[in-house]
């Protein structure tokens, strides 16, 4: 007798291979590869040709892979938009060719096509995000920069912003099979993410409520080398674009009116849920990163993890200024290095038994030698100015610097100020310390109490504490 046929495991064999040969020719056919090309040459394009703030003091993206991870979220804003439209184009494809009618008759259903085109698509722009993330990671280990896990959640949830973007632009496409449905989902994608990103920059006269900012997967800059997103943040986008991309899937596959409506129930669930979630104020989706913030100590002397390398350089002068300090009624027994995110328009946070040290805001401190971290440390008897960073004033300045000379013997500048101002007033300046240095020694300590207080406080003037009338 003959033996079993083969032909029942030739065709077992095809129908095991069908998918990946669907997927293979989805992404050889597909606009997925130029899709993902496009989000990569912008990306490194931006990044490497534009001297733009990433470059630059607080939050260089080469000093941590964290801080690059949430430069890439800032880039989406212009990323995004590209995505959603590449996704439009794709999404017209059927009903370009004409092939709707024809591809309703067969008996395969509508969510597999779906599934293979909505993968090749996610899957080749997601990759151009990782690929842009990589070429950072090795921008950080050339610069000798930070390495932690800190970065995972940013680029997880930007990379399902990228992927729910595309399929939201592929679910346009399909529905508004239009030559202007591309560029217009382009276009909106852009306005939407340029408002977001004003909900979340603090200062900035935003049109949009700040809950509303995370709702596209860009981020406002990062303030500082040691932040990361909060994790309220991550949770309430993780699910807003989970819900986002269900729906960009659903309306793809389904064909009923009714399909529709109910394709919109992810969408809704996911905003429901993550609404509450999303910070109510700027600040609040930044928060700092718990590995690169981490106390690294010398006695009562700490820095970042961070910038662990410093803690040697400070560790001396740190005590020195402190033993300096220590004759005042409630000195500071610590130096710290300030952690928190980086605002402009924030006053610097002060504590009485702390003196904080901000080497995110303050390149120099970096590398400054050890008078100069004295100074820095001794600068309004150990008190940051109560003035916010972009709206420093003159008499602040002046106070917080005779504070320290009163302690060292010597005007000199703080390696913290602008000197290349502050010298062209140092004229003046000299002139207010003579008088200081006139009046008697107990009333000279007695006003550089009064003037730490008034820097702890925020209350009263601090120079006209130190010399009454004075820079009038």
């Amino acid at each position: 007798m003959a033996g079993p046929t083969r032909p029942p495991l030739a065709a077992g064999r095809v129908r095991a291979r069908g998918g990946p040969m669907i997927f293979r020719t989805e992404v050889k056919r597909s606009i997925a590869p130029w899709a993902g090309l496009a989000l990569v040459v912008v990306a490194l394009g931006f990044l490497f040709l534009l001297s733009g703030p990433w470059w630059k003091v607080p939050a260089p993206w080469t000093a941590h892979v964290t801080t690059t991870a949430l430069w890439l979220r800032f880039v989406l804003m212009f990323l995004w938009p590209i995505v959603v439209g590449a996704g439009a184009i794709q999404g017209m494809r059927d009903s370009r060719s004409g092939m709707v009618e024809l591809l309703s008759t067969t008996p395969r259903p509508g969510w597999h096509r779906a599934a293979k085109l909505a993968g090749a698509v996610g899957a080749l722009t997601g990759l151009g995000y990782l690929l842009v993330f990589a070429v950072g990671v090795v921008e950080v280990f050339a610069h000798d920069g930070f390495f932690s896990p800190g970065f995972v959640p940013v680029v997880l949830v930007g990379l399902l912003g990228v992927v729910a973007g595309s399929w939201l632009g592929l679910a346009v496409g399909r529905l508004l099979p239009h030559p202007l449905a591309a560029p217009g989902a382009a276009v909106l994608a852009l306005v939407a993410t340029i408002l977001c990103w004003i909900s979340l920059e603090p200062g900035l006269d935003a049109v949009l409520p700040v809950r509303a900012g995370p709702l596209v997967p860009s981020l406002a800059e990062p303030r500082g080398s040691m932040v990361t997103t909060s994790a309220s943040l991550d949770v309430g986008q993780a699910v807003w674009f989970l819900g986002l991309a269900a729906t960009g899937f659903l309306l793809l596959a389904v064909n009923s009116a009714r399909a529709r409506l109910l394709s919109l129930l992810p969408l809704v669930a996911g905003a429901a849920i993550a609404l509450p979630l999303f910070p109510a104020l700027p600040q609040d989706a930044l928060t700092a990163d718990r590995f690169a913030a981490r106390k690294v100590c010398d006695g009562p002397v700490c820095v970042a993890e961070l910038h662990s390398g410093r803690l040697a350089g400070l560790a001396g002068p740190g005590r020195e200024a402190l033993a300096m300090l220590a004759k005042l009624p409630g000195a500071p027994t610590r130096v710290e290095e300030e952690t928190l995110p980086y605002f402009a328009n924030r006053v610097p946070r002060r504590d009485p038994g702390v003196v904080y040290l901000d080497f995110q805001g303050n390149k120099g401190l970096l590398t400054v030698d050890a008078s100069d971290l004295r100074l820095a440390v001794l600068a309004g008897a150990g008190v940051p100015s109560c003035e916010r960073p972009s709206a420093g004033s003159l008499p602040d300045e002046a106070a917080r610097t005779i504070a320290a000379a009163y302690f060292t013997g010597e005007l000199k500048v703080p390696p913290d100020f602008d000197r290349g101002y502050f010298n062209r007033q140092f004229g003046a300046i000299e002139q207010v310390w003579a008088e200081f240095r006139a009046l008697p020694a107990d009333v000279q300590f007695a006003r550089i109490v009064a003037v730490r207080q008034a820097l702890l406080t925020c209350q009263g003037e601090p120079l006209d504490t130190l010399v009454p009338g004075a820079l009038r």
